[in-house]
């Protein structure tokens, strides 16, 4: 794990200026990296790193306004410096004041929450949609956007390097303008703008994602070189076909300048460009997390992810992106301080970046509002099946999260299919027993079944079982038949 004083160092010479308009370091002013600018909200009740670059050898002091404490430190011989302030209870605004004989000043500063937002293209897709492909019920939270709001933004432009990135990063905080808004994260805005409005204090996202991204570029070499699977970059080598899809790349150059900044969880949504081989995913996943953790400093970090959509990938029928999907629930169980959401009811077959943002961003908050604010006691997240039980012809298949029972107890239900002891799956009728959260599950074609799937194929279609809050029950199958296509 690197020291503070390994940061400042790498931040060095290439250290840009925290706001727009200030003079150049050749005119000796203090420099900051760009995640210490106006406008940007720091976590909460925490201690955090102030570090840049001032005169070498000079003075620095630093002055907070939410307690009128002052700091003196000293910059080294190459002009890094760096000195710990504690952060103040959720409010603001504040002035955070630098000089080492000319005077920086960030305004407009907020504490509150911050939380890390990254993954591939269905975090990276802007509340606005994509090209051709729309976010449902947008544009509301477009024109109703108030910038004096206490949300702030901040993108970290894409980029990626074979060894540790030494610039810093390229972004900004921004107010949550409808400009801004319509350019940002629509998962972490949805996300975020709940959050917001449910704790009553500032929230700060960043936003961290690359199109069509593995889960190996977001992860260092130090990680990966425990896994003989994954070959690691030539550091030489200037040019990449996929560097989303590279190893270390992305971690390099977008995660790793974040360093020093403290952030109060993650919300993670990535899997889509792992499909192909899930049994990886499911080793690298948590060591992922557990690389994360290290490097913001917190053991106990809230990491909240989404369980991948539905989609062809190739073919429907086949289950790859569910074995996938499986992986991502088995992690559950081995990653502390974890949750996870359905999305079984919100996937396209035809196009991998469903346009129900809103409610994957929703379904993150309330996961983060119950697990780690303890805001309410309701459902965190949708059904997960806990065992299931053979009565004559039919599978009995109990559910949990569901404290007032299963929905809709109407009707018939789509997605699941039972198999006998000769391990062929054949579609299945179902329902609900009564308001109870048990599923009656039976095939005239399987006289006395062994096995149960529920929506476990990369696309199944129509997707309704759910509890009465809305939250959909998770994709499962009971038995470890890996070779059934």
């Amino acid at each position: 794990m690197k020291t503070f004083q390994n940061i400042t160092r790498r931040i060095g010479f290439c250290a840009v200026l925290a706001c727009t308009g200030l003079q150049t370091p050749l005119q000796a002013k203090i420099t900051l990296p760009a995640f210490f600018t106006d406008n940007m909200i720091i976590q909460q009740q925490t201690t955090m790193t102030l570090f840049g670059k001032a005169k070498p050898n000079k003075k620095v002091s630093i002055e907070t306004s939410w307690n009128n404490q002052h700091y003196e430190t000293k910059a080294d011989a190459q002009g890094n410096w760096q000195v710990a302030v504690s952060t103040p209870t959720a409010g603001g605004p504040y002035r955070i004041t630098l000089s080492d004989g000319k005077k920086t000043v960030l305004e407009n500063v907020m504490a509150g929450e911050v939380w890390f937002c990254s993954g591939q293209s269905n975090m990276e897709m802007p509340v606005k949609g994509f090209r051709g492909q729309p976010v449902y019920g947008s544009q509301p939270y477009i024109v109703s956007a108030n910038p004096k709001r206490p949300l702030r933004l901040y993108t970290v432009k894409n980029n990626w390097s074979t060894t540790l990135k030494e610039e810093g990063i390229d972004g900004q905080w921004s107010e949550a303008s409808s400009e801004e808004v319509a350019d940002f994260s629509a998962t972490a805005y949805f996300f975020g703008n709940l959050l917001q409005q449910s704790l009553d204090v500032p929230v700060g996202l960043i936003h961290c994602s690359w199109s069509m991204s593995k889960i190996e570029a977001w992860m260092d070499k130090e990680t990966l070189s425990h896994f003989s699977e994954v070959t690691l970059p030539d550091t030489n080598q200037d040019k990449f076909e996929w560097a989303a899809g590279t190893p270390t790349l992305l971690w390099n150059a977008m995660v790793n300048p974040w360093e020093g900044f403290p952030v109060k969880g993650v919300i993670w949504y990535q899997g889509e460009a792992n499909t192909p081989d899930p049994t990886l995913y499911k080793k690298l996943f948590p060591a992922m997390v557990s690389q994360w953790r290290n490097f913001f400093h917190n053991a106990e970090m809230p990491f909240y992810y989404v369980q991948i959509a539905p989609h062809k990938y190739g073919n429907s029928r086949n289950i790859n992106s569910a074995l996938l999907q499986e992986a991502q629930m088995k992690a559950l169980q081995t990653i502390p301080n974890s949750g996870m959401i359905p999305t079984i009811d919100v996937g396209d077959e035809f196009c991998i970046h469903p346009p129900q943002k809103n409610v994957v961003g929703l379904r993150l908050a309330n996961l983060a509002l119950t697990k780690t604010y303890g805001l309410h006691k309701f459902p965190s997240t949708g059904p997960m099946m806990t065992k299931v039980e053979y009565s004559k012809n039919k599978a009995i298949v109990t559910l949990d999260n569901a404290p007032s029972g299963l929905a809709p107890g109407s009707c018939e239900l789509e997605g699941f299919e039972i198999a006998g002891a000769d391990k062929k799956f054949y579609p299945a009728k179902a329902r609900i027993a009564g308001r109870t959260r048990n599923v009656e599950v039976w095939s005239d074609q399987v006289a006395q079944p062994v096995a149960v799937r529920y929506a476990f194929r990369n696309y199944v279609g129509n997707i309704t079982l759910r509890n009465t809050l809305g939250i959909a029950a998770f994709p499962f199958r009971t038995d470890t038949w890996d070779d059934v296509k």
